[in-house]
């Protein structure tokens, strides 16, 4: 079951790249440019908080409601 998602996940990868390309976007160029590089920062930085959000969460309401072996 777990594999089916992998696989899901490669083919939206493989479709968007493949229609990136139908419309002429260099994922190379974008990734290297200024502004590339400020999107990936800004959305690396949202990332992070978020990820700072959940983990915090987890510790804090879900975590102690697990039996001991979940934890």
């Amino acid at each position: 079951m777990k594999q089916q998602g992998i696989v899901k996940l490669l083919i939206i990868i493989l479709v968007a790249v493949i229609l990136l390309s139908y419309f002429g976007i260099n994922i190379r160029q974008v990734a290297e440019s200024d502004v590339g590089h400020a999107n990936f920062g800004y959305l690396g930085g949202w990332i992070t908080k978020l990820w700072t959000w959940l983990t915090g969460l987890w510790g804090q309401f879900v975590a102690p409601q697990l039996p001991a072996g979940w934890r």
